[in-house]
């Protein structure tokens, strides 16, 4: 026989104060974000090679400033010298837009004590956060990096979720594309949705 869980949904004043801390915390993570911005290799190339000055300076991504987070960051060409301390750089963001992730569950968790009697329980948006948050939490999951082997059907789970909800982003059969604007940002707005229309 099966028994059927009743399903325990916030009340309003819950749901509003959630929805006011994840929006918090999503702003905190593109404040962080608007600070590590994309430095394409070739420019460190052409400065390298004219020798016009030790910095340079790189602008806040257009994606923040609609938000609010404009600024101007001069760098020193030396932190660039090597392709290591270049891949360091760049794995920053990354890290960065792991940790929002981890963070966003760790809030949900919160409010949500119970995910079974959630009415976003079996959800595949929050099924996949799940997933990745214990990918990124627990395995130091970054791309390229080889999963650990007790981590693997985790990541096949998430890697599938991932597919099937973002599948125009899969660059190929090994990588979640943790892109901002193709699907952080997105991600991020249908789990506020979901939140709204069914929590």
């Amino acid at each position: 026989m099966k028994i059927s869980l009743k399903k325990m949904y916030l009340s309003p004043e819950e749901k509003h104060e959630l929805l006011e801390v994840m929006e918090k915390h999503f702003q905190t993570f593109l404040r962080a974000r608007s600070l590590t911005p994309y430095i394409d290799p070739a420019t460190i190339d052409i400065l390298s090679s004219c020798k016009v000055g030790n910095c340079f300076c790189v602008s806040t991504a257009p994606i923040y400033q609609i938000y609010g987070y404009n600024c101007h960051i001069i760098f020193e060409l030396g932190q660039f010298d090597t392709d290591e301390k270049y891949k360091q750089y760049q794995d920053i963001g990354h890290w960065i837009n792991q940790s929002f992730l981890i963070e966003l569950k760790c809030i949900l968790d919160t409010y949500i004590t119970d995910w079974n009697q959630s009415p976003l329980g079996d959800n595949d948006y929050f099924e996949l956060l799940r997933l990745c948050r214990n990918l990124f939490a627990h395995s130091s999951y970054q791309l390229g990096y080889k999963q650990r082997e007790n981590y693997k059907q985790d990541y096949e789970k998430a890697f599938s979720l991932y597919k099937k909800l973002f599948g125009n982003l899969i660059k190929n059969n090994e990588e979640l594309n943790l892109s901002i604007t193709d699907f952080v940002i997105p991600f991020y707005e249908k789990l506020v949705e979901l939140i709204k229309d069914s929590l």
